[in-house]
Order: structure tokens, then C-alpha cells, then sequence
């Protein structure tokens, strides 16, 4: 098999230089051999997915501690629709 170091071509693809040597040896010492720059975005992306997986994981704890604080906030508010009644201010068991 013929394994090519550098190829040198011109605009119609004839070949100008070729540095090449035969291999007759297993394909398990050829192949593309990463180095840090190369797998940079995918480790950045594994980072960022551990990261949400991670904030998903307390904000599913704190909600299931505390509860959902957006409904309690909006049945203690004052509804703008409703007119406020004597009863209504003066009742302390109303808004409980």
C-alpha cells in the first residue's frame, strides 16, 4: 500500500510533488491521533452539558423542597379585576 506524506499539485491536478513509501505493516499504527486543540469544542460542549445537566438537576431538588413559590405569590396578590371590599380588608382569615 502506498502511503502519501505530501502531495503537491497544480490547478489540473497533475502532480508536481510526491513524497510517499510503501506499508506492509497493520493498520493500527495509522490513523488520525488527536492532540488537545483538536477535541477542544467537544470537550467544551461534554463541559456546558454536564453544567445544565447539573443546574437541572438542583433547581428539580429545590422545587421539589420548596414548592412552586409563583403560585403561592399570586393567590396572596390583590386580583386588579376584583373590587376590594370592607370584608375583604378586615378579615384576617381571607387571605390565609
Amino acid at each position: 500500500m502506498k502511503v502519501y506524506r505530501k502531495i503537491i499539485l497544480d490547478k489540473n491536478n497533475k502532480v508536481i510533488y510526491e513524497d510517499s513509501y510503501n506499508y506492509e505493516g497493520s493498520w493500527s499504527y495509522f490513523g488520525i491521533h488527536y492532540d488537545f486543540k483538536s477535541t477542544r469544542g467537544a470537550k467544551a460542549m461534554e463541559k456546558k452539558a454536564k453544567r445544565e445537566k447539573k443546574l437541572a438537576e438542583r433547581r428539580a431538588k429545590r422545587q421539589a423542597k420548596f414548592g412552586d413559590k409563583k403560585e403561592e405569590e399570586s393567590s396572596s396578590k390583590i386580583k386588579v379585576d376584583e373590587p376590594l371590599s370592607l370584608d375583604f380588608l378586615t378579615n384576617p382569615d381571607k387571605g390565609k
